[in-house]
Formats: structure tokens, sequence, C-alpha cells
């Protein structure tokens, strides 16, 4: 009992390292993180191309007069007018704004005298991305389970089998017959 426990347990744990790296893994290969800017013009500076299928983009630290704009209209952009062509985002919290759902061809333009500290962070899909996720959480709590059944296997005491002799057994059965 105590060796089935002790594999159960590395069994559940191996199980959990795999969930936990795939999960991990899908996470970080749908993730892209942009911290540089082009400066095309004095005081105006672009992100690289966001490329985007219904993801999910914070912008951590994004500047006062700036925003996501369609590749399209980035050439209209200007710091007066760039309100107008900015993509509204859906929600703000501790100074990161996260759009949802967005298609198509977008840059970052930031209208600033020193070079921006935004980061911009791109996720794949929202069902995609909270997937993985909870690709990773369940390997976790497998990987937790895995090592407290090894421990419990590990410090488990053995059954102690009853030592039997053969010739003392056949003899017992043969006596318990002949007496009937």
């Amino acid at each position: 009992m105590r060796t089935r426990t002790l594999t159960i347990g590395l069994i559940v744990l191996v199980i959990g390292i795999v969930l936990a790296a795939a999960g991990a893994y899908a996470l970080r290969s749908n993730t892209t993180t942009i911290t540089s800017f082009t400066q095309p013009a004095p005081g105006e500076y672009v992100s690289a191309e966001l490329v985007l299928n219904d993801s999910v983009v914070v912008v951590r630290s994004p500047v006062a007069v700036g925003g996501i704009v369609p590749a399209q209209e980035v050439s209209e952009a200007t710091s007066a007018n760039i309100g107008s062509y900015v993509v509204p985002y859906n929600s703000t919290v501790a100074s990161a704004d996260t759009y949802l759902k967005l298609r198509g061809d977008f840059y970052y333009i930031a209208f600033s005298s020193v070079q921006p500290t935004t980061k911009i962070v791109v996720t794949g899909t929202l069902l995609g991305t909270v997937s993985s996720g909870l690709l990773v959480l369940a390997g976790i709590v497998c990987v937790v389970a895995g090592i407290i059944v090894t421990i419990v296997g590990a410090v488990r005491k053995s059954a102690v089998k009853k030592a039997t002799n053969p010739e003392d057994e056949y003899y017992a059965k043969r006596d318990s017959a002949t007496q009937s």
C-alpha cells in the first residue's frame, strides 16, 4: 500500500509539472511586450505594429497625449487631433489601460518631449489567455497534491504481513478437514 501511494503521488506530481509547463508555454508564446518606440518626428513616438485578432492589450503607464490608433490613420494623427483617432480603452486600473477584443492593425502613438516609459502587453484572445491560465492553475494544484501524496506514501509505515509457514497452514487445513 505504501508503494502504491508513493507511486500515485509521483504520477500526480509529474502530471502537474507537465500541465503547469504547458500552460506557461502557451501564455508566453501568445504574449508580446513592447517597451521601445521609434521617433519619426520630434516629440512623436510610435510603437511597432500591433497585429491583433480579438486580442487583449494592456498599456501600463500610458502617456497623457496618445493612445492606440488604427494603422491606416497613423499618418493623420497629430498631437492636436489625436483624441479623434485613438481607440477608447475598456477599463483603466492602477495606471494601466485595458483594451479588449481588438481586431486589426494598430500602432501606439505617444506625443511627449521624452521617450515614453509606456509598456504595452499584447496577449492572444481572452478565451485563450484564460484557458492557459487555468491550465497553469490546475498544474500547480496537481503539483501540490502530488507532493503531499508522495510525502504521505514515503512516511507511511508498510502493513506488516503475518508470517505463515506453509507446512503449518497445510496441517491446519488437513486437521480441520479430518475433524469434520
